[in-house]
């Protein structure tokens, strides 16, 4: 009988750790637009959460050729389907490479990137 209480209490354990972590997910998608004129890049990232104050994202860092550019830290998220940021990048050379990386409190990270114009 001893047992199959043990048994019982590591599937109720098992359920609550692995549960905890379905639930957990990177952000889905994460998407560039650029205002080459002004330099201003706003990064749209979509991670649909039910509490953006215990899951969210993180962090966003801004890479400009390979070369980290910008990065801001969250504390949450703006509201709970994802969040919008901008940052200044200056004047990027025409066919440059930019790319954002945002990434969750949780688990996991997304990357989304454009080709300045």
């Amino acid at each position: 009988m001893r047992l199959g209480k043990v048994w019982v209490l590591a599937w109720v354990l098992g359920g609550v750790f692995l549960g905890g972590s379905a639930w957990a997910h990177p952000p889905k998608s994460v998407t560039l637009s650029l205002d080459a004129p002004s330099g201003r890049l706003t990064v749209q990232v979509a991670h649909g959460v039910n509490d953006p104050a215990k899951h969210h994202v993180q962090r966003i860092s801004v890479f400009v050729g390979g070369k980290l550019a910008a990065q801001k830290e969250y504390p949450s998220q703006t509201d709970v389907n994802g969040m919008t940021d901008t940052f200044s990048v200056g004047s990027v050379p025409k066919g440059t490479v930019i790319r954002a990386e945002a990434t969750c409190n949780i688990m996991g990270s997304a990357t989304g990137e454009l080709i300045a114009p």
